[in-house]
């Protein structure tokens, strides 16, 4: 089938929503808010909210929005597939390029031109070249904007995920994934190894923990089964057992174990718990999918809007919080620790809030409006 493929007006559109997936954004942007909240907290002396590790909440928004990121991805790019034969890889990456970097370079301009800290350059060479998780792993980000580090992440899974859909069957592209994940794994062991002999070891299980692509494979492998699910593909040995998933006692289940699992998992930070994290997502986000059978939702004005702005939320929401910490520090120690706290919470939160908003209206949505020309599945 040969399908116009970039001009506007030009292609017809095929309309894929899922309005509970800006409510697993907000949850997750929030959870790193709450999270650098408590850590900054504590580095400046100001006491923090004991009984819980809060600190660690924003390790669990991260895999989440990885989870999220490769499960829409993948979803998305299979529905191009049956809705157009092809996959149209110039669009794809036009879309990427007009979603990620417009305000992504905007952060790195203030936070090493504007942002009055002692800046390197190695650390801004690599930002530009989409390495920031490199940068990272070397301290080399101003902590104002080093949440960067997951960008690049995302733009690296972006550069080789969407080829596995060169591969004409369905069916052979789940392997693929799964098979990709087994050989990262053992790629990690292997520098868990090393790293126990040289430094350079030590840095790349550092740079492999924080490229995470197996957590967004992960969700990348739940959009395969729930594509299927939906449209029948291929015959697939364990189809039945993962359509279980959308039994309302499976969902309470699995939501309950979800809840626990968090809890243990910001409490004592197990090893590979991140990667169960990223399982639990990937179930609940297919749940959340699925709205005519699951037993909870997100889809409320507060979520929608969060979750639209989430974005600049995780980009920006360290600007106005260390405003607010400062001031804290230096005009309200004397405060209760009440007072302290409402201050920082309500305060970052809402300004945060403010600022996302305005990038999103005054400066993102531009380019989204632009993002929209190229699309052949819109949300």
């Amino acid at each position: 089938m040969n399908v116009p493929t970039i001009a506007a007006g030009a292609i017809r559109k095929t309309k894929v929503f899922f309005p509970n997936l800006n409510g697993v954004r907000a949850i997750a942007a929030l959870m790193v808010v709450v999270s650098h909240i408590e850590l900054y907290k504590s580095s400046l002396h100001i006491p923090g909210i004991d009984g819980i590790k809060l600190v660690n909440l924003g390790k669990v928004g991260v895999t989440i929005f990885f989870s999220l990121s490769g499960f829409l991805i993948t979803y998305l790019l299979l529905e191009e597939r049956k809705n157009y034969v092809d996959i149209n890889f110039k669009a794809f990456y036009v879309r990427r390029i007009l979603r990620i970097w417009p305000l992504y370079f905007l952060i790195i301009f203030f936070g090493f031109f504007v942002y009055p800290k002692a800046v390197s350059p190695e650390g801004f060479w690599l930002s530009l070249l989409f390495m920031p998780n490199l940068a990272f792993c070397l301290n080399l980000l101003p902590a104002v904007f080093d949440t960067i580090w997951s960008i690049g992440t995302e733009e690296q899974f972006y550069i080789f995920h969407p080829h596995f859909f060169r591969i004409k069957k369905v069916e052979h592209i789940l392997y693929a994934l799964v098979l990709f994940i087994v050989l990262f794994f053992a790629l990690d062991g292997i520098f868990k190894i090393y790293s126990h002999h040289s430094h350079a070891g030590v840095i790349l299980a550092q740079l492999l923990y924080y490229a995470r692509y197996d957590n967004m494979m992960i969700g990348a492998i739940a959009a395969v089964l729930y594509f299927n699910t939906k449209n029948k593909t291929f015959n697939f040995r364990f189809q039945k057992s993962f359509n279980l998933l959308f039994n309302k006692y499976v969902q309470a289940t699995t939501i309950l174990l979800f809840i626990a699992f968090t809890f243990a998992y910001i409490t004592w930070l197990p090893s590979q718990g991140d990667v169960i994290i990223s399982v639990f997502s990937a179930i609940l986000i297919v749940n959340l999918c699925e709205s005519a059978t699951s037993i909870y939702t997100l889809n409320n004005s507060i979520c929608r809007f969060i979750g639209g702005i989430s974005y600049g939320i995780y980009l920006l929401h360290k600007i106005p919080l260390f405003v607010i910490l400062y001031l804290v520090k230096n005009h309200m120690s004397t405060s209760s620790f009440i007072v302290q706290n409402v201050v920082i919470y309500s305060g970052t939160i809402i300004a945060t809030v403010g600022i996302a908003s305005a990038s999103y209206y005054g400066y993102e949505q531009y380019f989204l409006t632009l993002k929209k020309r190229f699309q052949r599945i819109t949300q």
